[in-house]
């Protein structure tokens, strides 16, 4: 008789949560939102199986889409009025991932050309590294030393098998495979020129030109989750200390590596909670008032042209 009640109950509670989904929709769509961007390299063409890169060309003509049809705010700037509920029409923040050296060489002259802020979320651990990151290592590894008689579409099913195997290593696992593969196929631990970090110094560089702010991505780039809680607490609060030591700046915010939910554990974000004002995910969706604080919404960009990023840019905000 209890089960028959309980299944008497599910039509009205399914109806009441649809009823309240469809409310919280309303709210949300009416309610003030914005997008925060994320970039990583301003850099091409070349070869770029993660979609990472968006070419010099095509970042102009996103920035002036930015200039003509949004409001761009700093991060800062961006996060107050979010909380506040007071986000302007079309609201915009730009955020960088990693720590390229072409975010200071290309990206940052023609943000500045534009008007337009950003902040740049730096991997301590590579600063300043003759090395390459991982996932660029990677594919160096499989598309520039694999022997010719490899054809392009199994060098693409290895290289996306080599991201799934060493993806969730911890990080000297990881240093540890990759040393193996490099071994194997000899191939030099020296990085490419176009594929490197920021130096100390251009890192110094980058924090002082106007409309730039700086931000933790941790210190090695691992998938957070996979770690003990004190290996992530370690990770995040020692690349946030490292960046206030060298920078002399005050360092609030961070960017989860990956910023998936495999990669971002409840652990990671309460662990976060402790450290940081606010931290980025990688949940493309726009951010409004109720966005959570520890795990706000980015949207990725592409290579898109002007036109296309546009179009997009309507979508995400009509969403």
């Amino acid at each position: 008789m209890a089960r028959v009640s309980r299944l008497r109950q599910l039509p009205g509670a399914w109806h009441a949560a649809r009823a309240g989904r469809a409310i919280a929709g309303a709210v949300r769509r009416r309610s003030r939102h914005g997008l925060v961007l994320l970039y990583h390299r301003i850099a091409g063409p070349r070869r770029d199986p993660q979609l990472l890169d968006v070419s010099p060309a095509n970042f102009e003509g996103q920035l002036a889409v930015l200039a003509r049809t949004a409001t761009a705010l700093s991060l800062a700037e961006f996060e107050s009025l979010r909380r506040a509920g007071r986000l302007p029409r079309r609201a915009v923040a730009v955020t960088f991932d990693d720590g390229y050296a072409d975010n200071l060489d290309a990206a940052a002259p023609a943000l500045e050309r534009h008007g337009i802020a950003a902040t740049v979320f730096v991997t301590t651990g590579m600063v300043g590294s003759h090395r390459e990151f991982w996932w660029d290592d990677v594919e160096r590894l499989v598309f520039d030393f694999s022997p010719p008689s490899v054809d392009a579409a199994a060098r693409l099913r290895q290289y996306e098998s080599l991201i799934a195997e060493v993806h969730p290593m911890p990080p000297h696992v990881r240093e540890s495979r990759l040393a193996q593969l490099r071994l194997a196929a000899s191939v030099p631990e020296e990085g490419r020129a176009s594929h490197r970090a920021l130096s100390m110094d251009g890192l110094r560089a980058l924090s002082a030109r106007r409309g730039i702010s700086i931000g933790a991505h941790t210190v090695t780039h691992p998938s957070l989750a996979r770690l003990s809680v004190e290996d992530q607490v370690r990770e995040m609060a020692a690349s946030i200390a490292w960046l206030e030591r060298e920078l002399g700046i005050a360092v609030r915010s961070l960017a989860y590596p990956f910023g998936t939910p495999n990669d971002v554990a409840g652990d990671t974000v309460r662990a976060a909670s402790e450290i940081c004002d606010y931290a980025m995910s990688t949940d493309s969706r726009a951010a409004w008032r109720w966005s959570p604080r520890w795990r706000l919404p980015r949207v990725t960009v592409r290579d898109w042209d002007a036109a296309q990023f546009e179009r997009r840019l309507d979508e995400w905000f009509a969403a």
